[in-house]
């Protein structure tokens, strides 16, 4: 695929937002991973803990308000139904967490791709044309505010057709990186 200058600085102004979205990809994952670890784990109470939290549970019989004559007996049903309370599993749906930590492995794969392929086209740039690229791109300032920062930041004054000239040259050079072996 052969890159034109569109699809550079498109590279560029989006580039923060990538780096962002890669960083949120992954704690999603990390989130989903434990999850993922948590899930079909068996928690297992001991008989006096369950017995204790089906007692405490319970309603008084005078706070019961029914419409039936039934009356649940607290004691009874506690005795019949702690054996089951005894383990507790986490049921949480593998098979779905399995596949969103899969469609966030491509994501992550494909940020990352993006993230790396600006950072290696801006490595070879001078400190000039670096600083014009990431003020007029990735801050997304114009270009009148790229030349004040500029004079304050090396302490020389260049017109906004000069910082426009390191912009051209800066894309040259990383076209020319981008576009290798195509």
């Amino acid at each position: 695929m052969q890159y034109i200058k569109e699809d550079v600085e498109k590279m560029l102004i989006d580039y923060k937002e990538d780096e962002a979205k890669l960083t949120e990809v992954e704690l999603k994952i990390e989130e989903y991973q434990e999850e993922l670890d948590y899930a079909g784990t068996v928690y297992e109470d001991t008989e006096k803990e369950v017995i204790e939290n089906m007692q405490i549970a319970g309603q008084t019989y005078d706070g019961i308000h029914s419409n039936t004559n039934n009356i649940s007996d607290k004691v009874y049903n506690t005795t019949i139904n702690y054996k089951k309370e005894l383990k507790h599993i986490n049921k949480k749906d593998i098979d779905f967490l399995k596949v969103k930590l899969a469609k966030l492995e491509i994501d992550k794969a494909n940020l990352n791709k993006k993230v790396v392929r600006v950072k290696n086209m801006m490595n070879p740039l001078s400190q000039e044309e670096r600083f014009v690229i990431e003020t007029y791109y990735m801050d997304k300032s114009k270009w009148d505010y790229v030349e004040k920062k500029y004079f304050k930041e090396f302490e020389k004054y260049k017109c906004v057709k000069q910082l426009q000239t390191y912009r051209d040259n800066a894309m040259k050079s990383m076209l020319k990186i981008i576009n290798i072996g195509i």
